[in-house]
């Protein structure tokens, strides 16, 4: 039994007492920030004495001259990126301002349907026209694959006015698209390609790891150094390539989008983390990495019911690689849901994942894990795994029935909708509350999604359909929370 194997909370306590109590228990966390509360720049440990505004010596972030504008010189030169700037609020601020940068409001954007809410919020600010690209779904894990090129190169056949094009990859799951593929494509028509590479920070420090965008010919590539870096949150790179982007539009975006005093913790966090890794990197990862591989293979050997995806298991013509410091869980044909399997995970061992889905939990990996936290993981999953396979040899039939249910239903599929107004055109109308069940037919006024990973079902402006309904019905029955579904499943509706 762990210690401290209570998690005990406390209404009477500061955000900053619950923090440091926090702190001390044995919660091991398979989520972000990669540092994973143990690995980073020593010199970060008095974080109040470090904290200063624009002061004479230390430069200006919008305005670079000195040391910040050397520290992201250095983080170019580390990805191999033409140009680098830091970024303290998030890679949500960098898609914002890599879209507002390349698009003139009232244009024509390409977006993979799977990505991260924050593309829809700037196609929303910008009035901007979307065209969606669907990603097919994994039918074993219930996880999206990646974008076909080719449905790429077809929608220049009917949107030949598309400003800009943007895929998420890796995805959430790890699942990484052909970006080459795609880039070539798109430049063949002499359009610039932004790729949210949020969770793929870490692709440049091991051979293990896919190729980063920005290698593959990326005009814009967004990191967030905090998922899977030892950066502190909030953190994040946007790199900067090639003659299809107008660079000082996308700047002055940055300017608008990030705090005009950003944080020089934070912003100290980035630097102190690649500095970290490029004079320890090789052997840090070595260590990370060969760790990560016996986890893995432990997993995939002493488990007969959790299952995890690994790259050959997927459809090589729209997945060109897979991210492996991704552990997805599956429980598909269990009889176990992906929240139960989370609060077991959970509450009996005191492991918290990154994020539960219908069907499966994902564990995110990073340097700085630690070998004692793989092993308290392989320990509950092969527990966890036993006790499903007790429970299913005492019950033949159910196993029957769960097959026989996957086999006529995928609710993970992303469901395919129309757009009746743009989104900003539905913010900008008059809503009422409707019954879910009565929803069909009707616009939706919100975003609809699961968070994270934050990618909406439906947008506002977007007919609901009997497919959305379904799913919505689907992640509330396994007790999942919504977002944009009300206390009686209720939704808004353009009136």
């Amino acid at each position: 039994m762990c210690k401290n194997s209570e998690i005990e909370r406390n209404d009477e306590q500061t955000l900053l007492e619950r923090l440091e109590a926090y702190g001390h228990t044995d919660v091991y966390p398979f989520h972000m920030p990669g540092h994973k509360r143990r690995l980073g720049p020593k010199e970060m440990g008095h974080l109040y004495e470090m904290d200063i505004t624009e002061i004479d010596g230390f430069d200006n972030l919008h305005e670079p001259e000195g040391i910040l504008k050397d520290a992201q010189l250095f983080a170019a030169e580390l990805y191999h990126s033409e140009e680098t700037a830091f970024i303290v609020n998030g890679s949500t601020a960098g898609l914002l301002a890599a879209i507002a940068g390349i698009c003139r409001d009232g244009g024509e954007i390409l977006a993979a349907r799977n990505c991260h809410k924050a593309v829809y919020h700037a196609i929303e600010l910008h009035h901007l026209k979307p065209y969606y690209i669907y990603p097919p779904i994994n039918t074993k894990y219930g996880i999206n694959e990646g974008i076909y090129p080719q449905d790429v190169e077809k929608m220049w056949i009917t949107h030949q006015n598309i400003q800009a094009i943007v895929i998420t990859s890796p995805t959430y799951d790890g699942v990484v698209s052909d970006i080459e593929a795609i880039c070539e494509i798109a430049h063949r028509h002499r359009v610039p390609v932004i790729v949210d590479e949020a969770h793929g920070a870490h692709f440049c420090f091991s051979d293990y790891f896919p190729k980063s965008a920005v290698a593959c010919g990326a005009d814009v590539v967004i990191q967030s150094t905090h998922k899977t870096l030892p950066a502190m949150t909030q953190t994040a790179l946007i790199h900067l390539n090639g003659d299809l982007i107008d660079r000082e539009r996308i700047r002055r975006m940055l300017t608008i989008y990030q705090t005009s005093s950003p944080s020089y913790i934070l912003m100290g966090s980035i630097d102190g983390c690649l500095h970290m890794l490029s004079e320890n990197g090789e052997m840090l990862y070595k260590a990370y990495t060969e760790r990560l591989q016996r986890l893995r293979d432990a997993i995939h050997e002493q488990c007969r019911w959790i299952k995890l995806p690994e790259y050959e298991e997927l459809d090589a013509a729209c997945s060109k690689d897979y991210d492996k410091s991704k552990i997805v869980l599956s429980v598909r044909n269990t009889g176990m849901t992906g929240r139960q399997f989370h609060e077991i995970l959970l509450h009996d061992y005191h492991l918290q994942m990154e994020m539960v889905s219908a069907e499966y939990v994902l564990a995110m990996t990073a340097v700085g894990d630690s070998e004692e936290g793989y092993e308290r993981l392989l320990h509950a999953l092969v527990e966890t795994d036993a006790k499903i396979n007790a429970m299913l040899a005492q019950n033949e039939a159910q196993k029957d029935a769960l097959d026989e249910e996957e086999k006529l239903h995928d609710w993970a599929k992303l469901p395919v909708v129309s757009q009746k107004m743009t989104i900003y055109d539905a913010e900008q109308r008059k809503k009422i509350l409707c019954r879910l069940d009565d929803a069909a037919g009707e616009i939706a006024a919100d975003y609809i999604y699961l968070y994270p990973p934050g990618i909406p079902i439906v947008t506002p402006g977007e007919m609901i359909t009997g497919a959305v309904i379904g799913t919505i019905h689907w992640w509330l029955s396994d007790g999942l929370h919504v977002s944009g579904v009300y206390e009686e499943r209720d939704v808004r509706i353009i009136c």
